[in-house]
């Protein structure tokens, strides 16, 4: 059985630095996985910074829900990251969700890009979706 996730509005204390980070696109500041960056390929983007495009217009959306992610560290440096799953819509309008963890750290200097990939799984949008019903019952 696996941890029940911590799903909760994205928010805006780190939205923001995100963002920043993302429009400025300083390679020193954006750390990505391998996979991240083996797979971003495959939605059509033919450059980094148009996978960063994708993203800041995800991290736009409103009333952007996602999933708090414990434990990532920073490959290089091994420090611990303020890390967020979400997803967004595929490029492509396929029916599978794009997902995307970023994580942030160092006082808001480097961003890592942990994942951007399909939605292999789809138990984030289960659990955004149980969230949000939750709170409309309120």
């Amino acid at each position: 059985m696996s941890a029940k996730k911590r799903i909760a509005p994205i928010p805006k204390r780190w939205i923001s630095p995100v963002v920043a980070i993302l429009k400025d696109g300083d390679m020193q500041k954006i750390r990505w996985t391998l996979t991240a960056e083996s797979e971003f390929h495959l939605f059509g983007f033919l450059t980094k910074e148009q996978a960063y495009e994708y993203c800041i217009n995800l991290l736009h959306s409103p009333e952007l829900h996602g999933e708090m992610v414990t434990g990532m560290y920073d490959r290089f440096d091994g420090t611990l990251c303020e890390t967020w799953a979400m997803l967004g819509r595929h490029p492509f309008n396929s029916p599978v969700d794009v997902y995307v963890k970023i994580g942030l750290h160092d006082n808001q200097v480097i961003l890592n890009l942990f994942s951007l990939h399909i939605d292999r799984t789809g138990e984030l949008r289960s659990a955004i979706s149980d969230y949000q019903s939750k709170k409309r019952k309120k």
